[in-house]
C-alpha cells in the first residue's frame, strides 16, 4: 500500500512563517535586552513556544476566515484547498500542546505567561470573532506582550514596557488599516470588524494612536532609557516615516493607499526594534 507524502508547505504558509519567525525573534530580543539570566537552551524554548503559538493564532484565525478570505486572500491554505479545514484543527491543536509544553519546561512563570495569549486567542476566535475592534486589540496586545514575554523575571523588564506600548499601537492603527483593506471580503461572508465603522472614525482613532506612540518616543529619549544610537535612529528614521505616513492618513483618497500606509506602519516597528538591537550591540560607542 502506498502511503502519500503529507506537503508540510500549506502548514508553513498557514502559521504566516514571517510572522511566526518575527515574533520568535522579538522574544529574543526582549530576552537580550532587558539582560535576562535565563541561559540560552531556556531561551530558544520560548522562541519555539512563541512560534507555535503564533502559528496557533494564525492557524484557528484562517479557519474561521474561510469564507472571507476565498475573496480576500484566495490563495492562503485553506480557501485554495491545499490543507482541510479537520486538519487545520489538528494542526492548530498540536501547535497549542506544542507551546505549552515548551513554555512550562523552562519555569510555571513562563508557562502560565503562555497560557494567557493562547486564551485570549481562543475566546476570540469561538465569541469575539464578529465584535469590531476586539480583534485589533487582541492582535496589538499579543505582539505588545511578545517583547515582555521575553523578558519575563528580568531586571530590565520595567523598561521595556515603553517600546511595548509603542508596539502597541502601532499594531493597533495597522489592523485598522488591514480591516479597510480587506472589507469586501468580509462584508460578503458577514463578518463585522473596525470597518464596519466610518474613514472618518478609524482616521481619528489611528491620530489618537499615533499621537501617543509618538509621545512614548519622546519619553523614552527624554528619559534617557535607551543610548544615544537608539535617539538618532529614533529622530532620523522613525520620526519622518511615522509623519510621513501620518500625512498619507490625513490626505483624500486614502482608500487607494491603505497597501502602502499598513506597509509604513509594518517598516516603522522594524525600525524601531532595529533601533533597539543595535542601540544595544554598539552601547558605548557612540
Amino acid at each position: 500500500m502506498i502511503k502519500k507524502k503529507v506537503n508540510i508547505i500549506p502548514y508553513i504558509r498557514i502559521i504566516r512563517y514571517h510572522n511566526a519567525l518575527m515574533a520568535g525573534l522579538t522574544t529574543f530580543l526582549g530576552y537580550w535586552l532587558s539582560d535576562s539570566s535565563l541561559p540560552l537552551s531556556s531561551v530558544f524554548l520560548l522562541i519555539l513556544a512563541t512560534i507555535c503559538s503564533t502559528g496557533f493564532g494564525n492557524t484557528i484565525n484562517d479557519i474561521y476566515d474561510i469564507d472571507s478570505d476565498r475573496i480576500n486572500h484566495p490563495n492562503r491554505p485553506l480557501p485554495q484547498g491545499a490543507i482541510s479545514v479537520l486538519s487545520a484543527w489538528i494542526f492548530s491543536l498540536l501547535l497549542l500542546i506544542s507551546a505549552l509544553v515548551l513554555s512550562f519546561s523552562v519555569s510555571s512563570l513562563h508557562g502560565f505567561a503562555t497560557v494567557l495569549p493562547l486564551l485570549l486567542l481562543t475566546i476570540y476566535a469561538f465569541f469575539l470573532k464578529a465584535t469590531p475592534i476586539a480583534g485589533n486589540l487582541l492582535v496589538a496586545t499579543l505582539v505588545a506582550y511578545t517583547i515582555l514575554y521575553g523578558a519575563l523575571g528580568s531586571v530590565g523588564f520595567p523598561r521595556l514596557i515603553f517600546p511595548a506600548s509603542m508596539a502597541f499601537f502601532l499594531n493597533f492603527s495597522r489592523e485598522i488599516i488591514k480591516d479597510l483593506q480587506d472589507v469586501k471580503g468580509d462584508q460578503a461572508s458577514g463578518v463585522i470588524t473596525s470597518a464596519f465603522f466610518s474613514v472618518q472614525t478609524l482616521r481619528a482613532i489611528i491620530f489618537i494612536c499615533s499621537t501617543a506612540c509618538l509621545s512614548l518616543l519622546f519619553i523614552t529619549i527624554g528619559m534617557n532609557l535607551f543610548g544615544n544610537l537608539y535617539t538618532v535612529i529614533g529622530l532620523s528614521v522613525i520620526l519622518p516615516l511615522h509623519v510621513y505616513r501620518t500625512i498619507l492618513i490625513s490626505r483624500k483618497g486614502i482608500e487607494n493607499k491603505f497597501a502602502q500606509i499598513s506597509t509604513l506602519f509594518k517598516l516603522e516597528m522594524l525600525t524601531g526594534l532595529v533601533a533597539l538591537a543595535a542601540d544595544k550591540l554598539f552601547a558605548g560607542t557612540f
